[in-house]
């Protein structure tokens, strides 16, 4: 037992993190196979024997893409993958649909990454993904580099893996708002959507909120498709169900609309008349600058700012929806350029202060 042990833990040691990776998905994926037929059909398979199946032969060379493929199709399609960017929509949609009925045929995603800043290029090769990586985590809190660094790399693993499993029958729905971020990611989801047959729907929420929920006496622009309530996310859906796809040529529009945006040089994307615009990375700082300014005033002379009451301030007076993350590199930046002053450790914004640099 021990010797089969140290041979299996060699053949893992000799594995890629992409073929480790695809065994796990593999097994996942057979167990919860297993598992679901025995429920429903009150089969007795012998799991263990199952799970032994696929590692006994490892140390011999084998297509792990087939067997993969192959896993894939024993497991249940979903009719409907719903598509969202940021954790936040994602579980407001969640609950909004939980009233729904069949909720087995009903599975979601959440594409999680902020691609309105960083580099872009072809993040379908491994060495663009990297770079922009690299460039992300050399600039975030200390304290966040080793969750990110790995965070939207899995992400984009697993929504790789789900695109394999679609069939023609599976309607795949993207919901998004109109700020940078969100038709960013619109752009890129749609790139690596490119291939499928299934019907893609969108959900344009920021518009349709204010077609459904605007008031003459009350009315509110949505930034970003978190600030809508669960409740308001199922009434939109009710709306679209029955909406027609995308169309062949609205399809390739989108898709040729993100490789155009990717080589962009810009690091700071936002919005203008509705249209995507690639910025450089200090388009933001004279912003920032005057934020600083305006709140000086209301501290004793010479005084520091919590660095998250600046975040804040940026972010809750803008137009657009910004990334707070990003604001605070910025806002660091500007120290190191001496235009302002920090006291604390930067390891995260509510460790530090902030001053204007005395002259």
């Amino acid at each position: 037992m021990n010797d089969n042990i140290y041979a299996f833990s060699r053949t893992i040691n000799r594995m890629s993190e992409d073929e480790l990776r695809s065994v796990l998905r593999v097994l996942y994926m057979k167990s919860a196979h297993v598992v679901k037929r025995q429920e429903e059909q009150g089969e007795k398979v012998d799991f263990a024997e199952a799970v032994q199946s696929l590692f006994r032969n490892m140390d011999i060379p084998f297509d792990l893409g087939r067997l993969e493929q192959q896993a894939l199709s024993e497991v249940d399609k979903p009719n409907e993958i719903h598509i969202t960017f940021g954790e936040s929509p994602l579980s407001s949609l969640k609950m909004g649909m939980s009233t729904l009925p069949d909720q087995e045929k009903r599975s979601f995603f959440s594409i999680d990454d902020n691609y309105a800043v960083g580099p872009l290029g072809d993040l379908t090769r491994r060495a663009d993904l990297q770079r922009r990586h690299l460039w992300l985590i050399e600039r975030m809190c200390l304290n966040d580099r080793e969750a990110y660094g790995m965070h939207e790399l899995e992400s984009l693993f697993e929504l790789n893996a789900t695109i394999q499993s679609f069939d023609s029958k599976t309607s795949i729905i993207i919901w998004y708002a109109n700020n940078a971020r969100e038709k960013t990611g619109l752009l890129y989801a749609m790139y690596l959507l490119r291939n499928t047959e299934s019907p893609i729907y969108l959900i344009e929420t920021s518009g349709l909120y204010k077609q459904l929920f605007d008031r003459p006496d009350v009315q509110y622009d949505v930034l970003h498709t978190g600030e809508i309530l669960s409740e308001k996310l199922l009434a939109m859906w009710h709306v679209c169900s029955e909406q027609e796809p995308l169309s062949k040529g609205e399809r390739r529009q989108l898709e040729q609309d993100w490789l155009e945006l990717s080589v962009q040089p810009g690091l700071l994307r936002m919005m203008e008349n509705g249209v995507i615009r690639s910025l450089t990375e200090d388009a933001l700082d004279e912003y920032i600058m005057q934020k600083v300014r305006e709140l000086t005033p209301n501290w004793e002379p010479g005084k520091y700012i919590r660095a998250a009451r600046i975040v804040g301030e940026v972010i809750g007076t803008s137009s657009q929806h910004i990334s707070d993350a990003f604001v605070e590199y910025r806002l660091r930046q500007l120290v190191l350029q001496g235009q302002l002053e920090m006291d604390g450790k930067p390891l995260a914004m509510r460790y530090y202060s902030i001053r204007l640099a005395e002259r």
